[in-house]
């Protein structure tokens, strides 16, 4: 029964990232694109190549009260989240995540179209380690 149960989950994962568009994460030409458009839309805040600020830690908020904006290399925690969650924010901006988030990540829903949204997360994708990417893509179901 447990079989059959886990079956079912992992189908309907893969259905859904199928609908999301979010199969082929190694995709040379939209990871290219994603490059380009992480440069100009992402890397003024998460730094060249998703480093992240350089800061000893990301928790400590700033003067502003606000917490500094991760690093999406693979070293922080973006690879924990589902790319439906991903989506959302880059596409609603930080403050869509939930009740008590307190970045300041603005929406790009307007500025970017769906498809180039999905490139940079592609973008984002190609910058973590292997072990990572493994570890990511089988919780949540990612074919290549």
């Amino acid at each position: 029964m447990r079989h059959i149960i886990a079956t079912i989950a992992i189908l309907g994962a893969v259905a859904h990232a199928q609908e999301v568009g979010m199969t082929d994460w190694s995709n040379k030409e939209d990871i290219l694109r994603g490059k380009a458009l992480f440069a100009n839309n992402c890397a003024t805040c998460h730094g060249p190549e998703g480093i992240g600020p350089q800061s000893p830690a990301l928790k400590v908020k700033r003067k502003d009260g606000k917490f500094q904006p991760p690093a999406l290399n693979g070293t922080a925690h973006t690879w924990h989240h589902a790319p439906d969650l991903l989506r959302k924010i880059i596409a609603k901006g930080g403050n869509s995540y939930g009740k008590g988030y307190e970045g300041w990540m603005p929406e790009f829903e307007a500025a970017l179209t769906q498809k180039e949204r999905d490139a940079i997360l592609k973008y984002v994708h190609s910058l973590w380690p292997e072990k990572v990417k493994k570890i990511y893509d089988e919780r949540f179901a990612i074919q290549k």
